[in-house]
């Protein structure tokens, strides 16, 4: 028995998105039954949210997370290196381009972090439209 618990819905949805990220699981995984029946039995009061909801969440926590390195990057005393990088989903049809940032920090330990994301759906023609 739990003692003086409260519900808190932000919360739980926070952790959701994060345990989506963390292990790279598809956003669809909140539609599956067994997923909506292990929520409904750990916590009655969740209702489980849309796929649509989960990633607006997913990209606020980004957006956040962006803003901290943002800042971080802004105070940095050494060089900061770009790279990109780009593949192809066979399975979705899309195309994928990352641009991340390297850098040195203050302990002298390489740091990377992902900067930007971009998805582009594969057409007739051969070019990447970002």
């Amino acid at each position: 028995m739990v003692g003086n618990y409260s519900f808190d819905r932000e919360t739980v949805r926070q952790s959701l998105a994060k345990m989506i990220i963390l292990h790279e699981y598809s956003i669809s995984v909140v539609e599956h039954i067994g997923f909506k029946q292990f929520c409904n039995v750990m916590q009655p009061l969740f209702k489980v949210i849309s796929r649509n909801t989960v990633k607006s969440d997913i990209l606020k926590i980004y957006d956040g997370e962006r803003s901290k390195i943002m800042k971080l990057l802004s105070k940095n005393q050494s060089r900061i290196s770009i790279t990109t990088d780009m593949w192809t989903s066979s399975n979705q049809n899309k195309r994928y381009m990352v641009v991340t940032t390297h850098y040195i920090d203050d302990s002298w330990t390489l740091q990377s972090r992902l900067m930007s994301f971009f998805e582009d759906e594969i057409g007739h023609g051969d070019s990447f439209n970002a």
